[in-house]
């Protein structure tokens, strides 16, 4: 699939990772800066990199990637919608009015990246949702606003519904720094930050979520979870059940990884739970993080002509994800 690529900052590296890793997968065209010397800086990657946004879509292309933050987000998006595109977008849907995201439902033929869904680890999950019987519980701590609500709504089938009853409680501490957006951090300070904890009852399900500001990332935290239905409990650790003999039986999930790949990496093959296979990754050798993986498989199903994940869904997770 032939893209071009709105945007240059950490959100587009997403793309342009996978784009030399995965050249089957998406061609990328053209990108688009706001900055002329951010261009310079994508150009001298190999990418031809502009910062006319008409001038990038000149080229030959099936869609267009919008990964550009949310300063214009929804200026670009009538821009592209205008122009008859199909639009890939990223989830910054927060910060639009409730106008805004009431016209954002309305495009039609785009997808929207939300892609936690798709990483091995909740694939694994919503594989093995069907064990536990009847789901009607959840906790949830490790995603945010819109990526927490995303896998609520698909692990609880809430559809389009808001929740009956919120309580909410906020609480303010500190830890030691340990991670930032550029990787480990050994500078010993402690770092503020605040946990917010939601509990929402819906017309048959229930769901707790547990976020702090400084999670994603703190190599101290993780993501957990704890998914409750009529017949066990699943965790991010594994599988709780009865068995047939009508024992308590657990199976862990396993990452499969190749240390044999590239340098020394650890390049992810598959997922199992006891002995069924519950995940694939279809890049493999390809050493692309969990996250890439599941950008990847999206842009594939999508360049195949999948409804993968329509605008609707994407707005329908930033109305939950504003009371998270």
């Amino acid at each position: 699939m032939d893209v071009v690529l709105f945007g240059t900052g950490w959100r587009a590296g997403f793309f342009l990772r996978i784009a030399r890793l995965c050249p089957d997968i998406i061609n990328i065209v053209s990108v688009y800066s706001r900055s002329p010397e951010r261009a310079r800086e994508i150009a001298a990657q190999g990418f031809i990199s502009v910062s006319d946004r008409i001038r990038a879509l000149e080229a030959d292309h099936d869609a267009v990637i919008v990964a550009s933050g949310k300063e214009g987000f929804a200026e670009t998006l009538r821009f592209l919608r205008d122009r008859g595109e199909r639009i890939i977008s990223e989830t910054t849907f927060l910060s639009l009015s409730g106008e805004e995201l009431d016209e954002v439902s309305l495009i039609d033929g785009g997808m929207v990246l939300e892609q936690y869904a798709f990483t091995p680890l909740f694939a694994s999950v919503m594989a093995s949702i069907p064990l536990l019987g009847h789901v009607d519980q959840m906790y949830l701590s490790g995603l945010h606003n819109h990526h927490a609500a995303a896998i609520a709504r698909k692990v609880l089938s809430l559809g389009y519904e808001l929740p009956e009853r919120i309580e909410s409680m906020d609480f303010r501490s500190s830890m030691p720094c340990t991670g930032s957006r550029n990787g480990l951090e050994r500078n010993g300070k402690d770092e503020e930050y605040a946990r917010s904890v939601r509990m929402m009852r819906f017309s048959s399900s229930f769901l707790i979520t547990d976020f702090s500001s400084n999670q994603y990332h703190s190599y101290l935290y993780g993501k957990r979870f704890e998914i409750r239905g009529d017949r066990g409990v699943m965790n991010e650790a594994g599988v709780s059940i009865v068995d047939g003999c009508g024992y308590p039986a657990s199976m862990p999930f396993i990452f499969h990884r190749d240390v044999s790949v590239g340098n020394g990496s650890l390049a992810l093959t598959h997922v199992t739970l006891g002995e069924r296979t519950l995940f694939v990754n279809p890049y493999y050798p390809a050493d692309l993080n969990d996250d890439e993986i599941a950008i990847a498989r999206m842009l594939e199903l999508y360049g195949k002509g999948k409804d993968i994940y329509p605008f609707r869904e994407g707005v329908a997770d930033a109305r939950l994800g504003r009371l998270l």
